[in-house]
């Protein structure tokens, strides 16, 4: 999914569509960058519990047209109600912002996998 298809999708929240609110397309890398940074350990428990390699730094996408470089579910599910609550803020609607919050952690929390490990004993 791409930074514009994203936008889109939390767009259609509201309902509004692209055209009608520009200037939510000025601030969408901004927004998706500041996601990409807050689901980071999400996106490296997927890649641990799918045998992938872990990432080391925070990506970062630089235009509108940029793919989300994490995995497919986290983006498609948990990205546009992040984004939705952005643009739910920036139009003053404090309440539309706090719903979708919700609904972002909700899809964020089903879309990460558990990482089951050893437990280690600490007390030897």
């Amino acid at each position: 999914m791409t930074v514009k298809e994203c936008l889109e999708q939390a767009l259609g929240f509201l309902p509004e569509l692209p055209e009608e609110n520009p200037e939510a397309k000025k601030f969408a890398v901004g927004w998706c960058n500041f996601l990409l940074s807050e689901t980071f350990r999400n996106e490296n428990f997927f890649r641990e519990a799918n045998n992938l390699e872990k990432l080391s730094e925070i990506p970062k996408v630089g235009k509108i047209e940029d793919e989300i470089p994490y995995n497919e579910e986290l983006v498609k599910t948990a990205f546009p109600y992040g984004m939705a609550r952005f643009i739910f803020r920036e139009n003053g609607d404090v309440s539309g912002s706090r719903e979708y919050y919700q609904l972002y952690v909700i899809a964020l929390s089903e879309a990460t996998p558990v990482v089951l490990r050893e437990a280690e004993d600490f007390y030897r």
